[in-house]
């Protein structure tokens, strides 16, 4: 029989997107199922994601942010974990600021998602990655992906970049912004990587595949997280998340249309913890 616990609870600083299998839409499942409580506090709700559909139906969601934590205040909820990813503007990250603030000895992880494949999203500027940086500073743990990490570190990445450089890339994040960093979407030649640093260092290497999904790194960050709540150290954490993304990935049909994500929905029970009495 499973010995029934009280699920750890995650605040999750995230946008919305109602369509394609990304941000809280892909978070929220992935940590149930791995027996943690998810607190969604959306950033921003939009019809669809950004990539692809047009322009979504959009909703901000500040004023109902600040309302959220201030309830949550007053009902003297705990978080275990906070968990931020896309933040609209500075508004935004004042809310993850507050949070910080509200519930100080929570496990602090924050995703900067400010771009990808190269380049910034159109509405990051200087002083919002600026702001991100002070962010990261007050993290227990960040998830830049290669892009991210170049904006916060304001330098180009080498190109190619091999296994040193990834580590080392992991370690001037460290040394910089967090005490642990884990860089995803690092191209090493034939491999997709992630590179950590702080209390371990460690690079995780999977055989690339050629297809671009959109969710992919909240689908990432999400197993890692639980990963880490269930009792895994940093590596395996990384590892774990690292596969299911790869095979999240590989279970995906290939005539079927990117744009709504990949099929994680069969591999859920795979997630979940089993425990004895």
């Amino acid at each position: 029989m499973l010995k029934i616990t009280e699920p750890k609870k995650v605040l999750c600083i995230h946008d919305l997107s109602g369509v394609g299998r990304c941000s809280l839409a892909v978070i929220l499942p992935v940590l149930s199922v791995m027996g943690i409580q998810p607190v969604a506090l959306p950033t921003v709700m939009l019809s669809t994601h950004t990539g692809g559909f047009g322009a979504p139906a959009r909703l901000d969601g500040c004023a109902y942010g600040e309302a959220a934590l201030e309830h949550y205040r007053e009902l003297g909820l705990s978080f275990d974990c906070i968990y931020t990813g896309y933040l609209g503007g500075e508004a935004q990250a004042a809310l993850a600021e507050k949070a910080f603030d509200l519930w100080p000895s929570a496990y602090k992880v924050v995703d900067p998602v400010m771009g990808d494949n190269g380049r910034a999203y159109t509405t990051v500027t200087p002083a919002f990655i600026d702001r991100m940086r002070q962010l990261c500073r007050r993290a227990d743990l960040i998830l830049p992906n290669a892009t991210e990490a170049g904006l916060l570190l304001e330098k180009p990445l080498p190109d190619p970049l091999d296994e040193a450089g990834a580590q080392a890339l992991a370690d001037e994040l460290a040394a910089a912004l967090a005490p642990n960093v884990v860089v995803t979407g690092l191209q090493l030649d034939k491999y997709i990587a992630c590179a950590g640093a702080g209390r371990e260092r460690f690079v995780v290497k999977k055989l690339h595949i050629a297809r671009n999904f959109p969710g992919t790194g909240d689908l990432y960050g999400a197993v890692l997280i639980g990963s880490l709540i269930q009792g895994n150290a940093l590596s395996a954490a990384a590892d774990n998340a690292a596969e299911f993304v790869a095979l999240a990935i590989q279970k995906t049909p290939y005539d079927q249309d990117t744009r709504f994500g990949v099929w994680f929905e069969p591999l859920l029970p795979r997630l979940c913890p089993l425990r004895e009495e």
